[in-house]
């Protein structure tokens, strides 16, 4: 399937998704870069071939007053790079056949590798993606260990990450001018409370989450003042939008009397798509928590004050249910398989099995009702990779050698 990646050198007035909507069937946005990849298959019925999309593509971030470079491939890492190369309002489109011409003269640098390994093969002469891809792969792997597979299999135009779009969505969006002007927070906490509920509302009709939040204050003489905030976790609740957005509120300092109050939510997917369960504890899982409350009793008397969800998502019980008051990590059944976290100059990477695997983003879990004690709470994380999975770790620590202790990473749940 083509791919096409924008490389965004001014970004439109109007939301991505929105311009996307008529063009592409699938986006997905670039986290690390300025940029969005888009399905670009299909589209010779229309446009005659992916240049001319290109270009359309192009014309329609110009109308909204945006710049930007297009790359188009049959992977999203060669897609990228052939944006990279581009000039100001140009499309690149690399065919599969021609991908490793392409990738051939292109710098040693361009690939994920530690600043390490590529030191070490310049000092070899290797300098060209093309002259690490002639190097074979079973001396790279005993030379600089397994990592280096990876930046190999990218050196050949195959690339493992699979592209990972979704629907564009048109932002929903609330505002009310207020007349008179409001100089104060106080007073803008009932209005707060009613855009919260019409963008509860909206989200409801599609049966969406929101994935982040933006809230735009227009003071007098015409200043805007934005602040953006993705979401740790999808919100749809009028209650949950409410908190997110007053607390976005109260990092601004209001300087003139505020004349209009916006909030939009630009990201917003099904809510129950990838974590189903996650919002509402439907009349099923009160009565498996009950049954399954009622047997932790008899194996446990006394000691079992409740049961706790831990990861809705999980398909089996004895998986998504915790026994709070458990004290004894060690002791209990599901206390989650030992992962090693290595810091590098690319990032932060996840050992899974026989795998590196870099950490896309991550931060801490916010749902307090956890099974294990209290004081483990802020030693929880979940963490994106770049496969896209989603996963829950928590660190403890381990004697190391009676002398000194050291952080152990287990994998605890997986959130998708």
């Amino acid at each position: 399937m083509p791919v096409g990646y924008l490389a965004i050198d001014r970004w439109p007035h109007r939301p991505l998704d929105e311009l996307f909507a008529p063009l592409t069937p699938a986006i997905q946005k670039d986290e690390q870069e300025r940029g969005v990849w888009f399905d670009a298959s299909g589209i010779r019925l229309q446009y005659g071939d992916e240049g001319r999309y290109g270009r359309a593509v192009l014309a329609t971030i110009a109308r909204a007053e945006g710049t930007g470079r297009i790359g188009i491939a049959a992977t999203p890492w060669v897609a990228r790079l052939a944006a990279r190369l581009a000039t100001p309002d140009e499309v690149i489109v690399v065919p599969e056949p021609e991908t490793r011409a392409f990738l051939r003269p292109l710098p040693l640098e361009w690939l994920p590798l530690p600043s390490r390994i590529q030191e070490r093969l310049r000092a070899l002469g290797i300098v060209t993606i093309g002259q690490f891809a002639d190097l074979p792969l079973q001396s790279l792997r005993r030379r600089f260990g397994a990592d280096i597979a990876l930046a190999h299999r990218l050196a050949h135009g195959d690339n493992p990450t699979p592209f990972r779009g979704r629907t564009p969505l048109a932002p929903l969006s609330a505002e009310r001018a207020l007349e008179p002007p409001v100089a104060t927070q106080d007073a803008l906490e009932p209005v707060f409370r009613s855009l919260c509920q019409q963008i509860a509302d909206a989200l409801a009709a599609l049966a969406h989450a929101a994935r982040s939040i933006q809230l735009e204050l227009v003071e007098e003489a015409d200043r805007t003042v934005s602040r953006f905030r993705r979401l740790p976790q999808p919100y749809w609740t009028a209650p949950d939008l409410f908190a997110v957005a007053w607390s976005l509120l109260t990092g601004i300092t209001i300087v003139r009397p505020i004349v209009l109050l916006r909030l939009t939510v630009e990201e917003h997917a099904p809510a129950h798509a990838s974590q189903p369960a996650l919002f509402d504890d439907v009349p099923a899982r009160t009565a498996e928590r009950e049954r399954l409350w009622q047997t932790a009793q008899r194996f446990a008397g006394g000691r079992v004050v409740r049961l706790l969800e831990h990861v809705p998502a999980a398909p089996l019980p004895e998986l998504r249910w915790r026994v709070q008051g458990t004290r004894n990590l060690a002791a209990h059944p599901l206390h989650g398989e030992p992962v090693h976290l290595a810091r590098r100059p690319s990032g932060w990477w996840l050992r899974l099995g026989e795998r590196w695997i870099p950490i896309r983003r991550g931060g801490f879990y916010e749902r307090l009702d956890l099974w294990w004690p209290v004081e483990h709470h802020r030693r929880t994380v979940w963490v994106e990779l770049a496969d896209g999975q989603r996963l829950l770790l928590t660190r403890d620590h381990l004697p190391s050698d009676g002398a000194s202790e050291r952080p152990t990473w287990r994998l605890v749940g997986r959130l998708d």
